[in-house]
């Protein structure tokens, strides 16, 4: 019997490339060496900033068409375009799907939100009220805690979840030790999620892809937005059955079209591709981890 498969998208704000190459993170340099993480150059149809990144990542066309260009408006054009857990449950509608995020506005009608049309569970208390690292950190727990309840005892075909707290980190006091340490934060909320997959009771005759992105960068004191190699140079690590281990190229946009291949669903009219079909690194990208940067 075929195994079911299953995918799991973590979008962790705000980390950029080589800082995450100096922070210790057991849980992605797993699954770095299962799949793979290269960087991604940030379209530039897409400002580096979150709300316009993070519509192309839920819908799989650039901000041309989905025509968020910040964080604080909602254009009438991203109503035209599903999500891919929306996607999904279109194509597959047996299937559950769950959305989990600190950052209100990709779930609810907040600011540019719902960026996710499909909507989803964020904390009652909004982060973004405080905006310190204490709010985001009791946030992001609450996030991790939620989603692994769910991934645990509930069979969720296709989730994101998200976390907040290295962004606004990065934006309070800059790219130092406490940048670092709210990288691996992160880290060990992702371990939370891949122990619950690992404890589902029928973890054996189901398949798992695991999707890990960010997406953007910082400037060393803090902030992006603007058009400097850090700022637009973001990454994505991915693993799991079927997925090719050598890719060198990858698009926020390709996102879309990899959940929707999980099920075996081809993605129309998007402007991503399934892994491992671009064939060069994007312009102006570093170069992938391997295990001797980490």
């Amino acid at each position: 019997m075929k195994n079911e498969p299953h995918i799991l998208v973590v979008g962790i704000d705000g980390v950029r490339y080589d800082s995450l190459r100096s922070a210790a993170t057991p849980a992605l340099d797993r699954i770095a060496d299962q799949g793979f993480l290269v960087p991604v150059r940030v379209h530039e149809k897409n400002a580096t900033i979150s709300g316009p990144v993070w519509a192309t990542v839920a819908t799989g066309v650039h901000a041309d068409r989905h025509k968020v260009t910040g964080n604080s408006h909602h254009p009438v054009e991203l109503d035209s375009f599903q999500d891919f857990t929306a996607a999904v449950r279109v194509a597959r509608p047996e299937l559950q799907t769950m959305i989990a995020v600190s950052w209100h506005p990709l779930a609810i009608r907040s600011e540019c939100g719902p960026i996710f049309s499909s909507r989803g569970w964020v904390p009652t208390h909004d982060p973004e009220e405080s905006n310190d690292a204490d709010s985001w950190i009791s946030a992001d727990d609450a996030v991790a805690e939620y989603a692994a309840e769910r991934i645990r005892h509930e069979d969720l075909a296709a989730s994101f979840v998200y976390f907040g707290e290295a962004d606004v980190e990065a934006h309070n006091h800059g790219t130092g030790d406490g940048y670092i340490a709210a990288i691996q934060r992160c880290d060990t909320r992702l371990t939370t999620l891949l122990d619950a997959i690992a404890a589902r009771p029928n973890r054996a005759g189901e398949d798992w892809t695991v999707i890990v992105v960010t997406d953007h960068g910082h400037l060393d004191a803090g902030g992006h937005g603007g058009e400097t190699q850090v700022e637009r140079t973001a990454w994505i690590g991915a693993a799991g059955a079927g997925l090719p281990q050598h890719v060198t190229a990858v698009d926020h946009a390709d996102i879309f079209a990899q959940v929707l291949a999980t099920f075996g669903v081809a993605a129309a009219d998007i402007d991503g591709v399934i892994f491992g079909a671009r064939q060069e690194a994007l312009p102006g990208a570093t170069l992938p981890m391997t295990a001797a940067h980490r």
